[in-house]
């Protein structure tokens, strides 16, 4: 039996982890495993997911590209240990979704996995500001069976002229609103929806001929002022779009979430911490200037 694959893309911020996690918690009676690649040498994400049957974590590099190995590897051994019947592969906020559809079809491979979608998870508020900075963000909408609105209630943009917008660069895919806490996956799950012909693989990678993606990781190893820290990420420069993390603070509950893209940042209580948490923050961007992050989260401890 080939196991269905939903590979779950969207650009930086756009979401992804949250609905995926909602999922998990939800998994609509399907034993579900994860794939979850992130961009850096530091996973933030996977202490955010609620437990699957069975998680695997690819840092430090893109599964379209420079990890692809790994992920055509890592297939193989999940599906030698068995134990689920449904596969998620989350992408990095970078990463062209269409490259890892393909691995997914290699011999010894396509025998035992099927992509049912890729799915595009949009973050509405800042889709034009992502489409400016490079090609992903339209790869990723272009590449979709299905696109996923995301905080569409917090946009103010013209709905109808948005949907507009997004059938320019994908005219055939269903648009669905996606609210945080009701993504609509009983919709989606083993319902094979992908497109019957994708364009043949490319040796080049959309992610590489714009400005590098470039990241910036800073671990205190103290308490974390609450004020220091919205202070810090109000004045996050330009060129930082993308910042996440896990920080232990001077607040109530101590351990805050942070989550911040395209100029909007949120602070969320984490009543209960994964064991053995440690604080970090990591900020995702074009043209860090490592030097003045650095300075700037000198400030932020206690």
């Amino acid at each position: 039996t080939r196991i269905p694959v939903t590979i779950l893309s969207g650009f930086l911020g756009s979401g992804k982890t949250t609905r995926l996690n909602a999922l998990l918690r939800q998994p609509f009676g399907r034993r579900i495993a994860v794939i979850l690649n992130e961009l850096g040498a530091v996973g933030v994400d996977a202490a955010k997911l609620s437990s699957a049957e069975e998680f695997v974590e690819l840092d430090g590099g893109c599964v379209c590209c420079t990890l692809n190995a790994d992920l055509e590897g890592t297939l193989h051994r999940l599906r030698a240990r068995a134990g689920f019947d449904h596969l998620v592969i989350e992408t990095t906020g970078v990463a062209d979704p269409l490259a890892v559809a393909w691995t997914l079809e290699r011999g010894g491979l396509r025998d035992g996995y099927r992509v049912d979608a890729i799915v595009t998870v949009v973050d509405v508020p800042t889709l034009e500001r992502a489409l400016a900075l490079g090609p992903e963000a339209a790869v990723q909408i272009e590449r979709a069976d299905v696109l996923l609105l995301s905080k569409l209630d917090l946009s103010g943009a013209d709905a109808a002229a948005m949907r507009i917008r997004l059938r320019q660069l994908n005219p055939v895919a269903p648009l669905l609103d996606a609210p945080r806490d009701a993504t609509p996956w009983a919709a989606l799950l083993d319902a094979p929806i992908a497109q019957g012909s994708r364009p043949p693989p490319s040796a080049s990678h959309v992610h590489t001929d714009g400005p590098p993606w470039d990241t910036w990781v800073f671990r205190p190893t103290t308490l974390v002022s609450d004020a220091a820290l919205e202070r810090f990420l109000r004045a996050l420069p330009a060129g930082v779009f993308r910042a996440k993390g896990l920080l232990r603070t001077d607040a109530i509950p101590p351990w805050l979430e942070v989550n911040a893209v395209g100029g909007r940042y949120e602070l969320e209580p984490v009543a209960a911490p994964p064991a053995n948490a440690q604080s970090v923050i990591v900020c995702i961007g074009q043209r860090l200037d490592h030097a003045a992050l650095a300075a700037a989260a000198a400030g932020l401890t206690i």
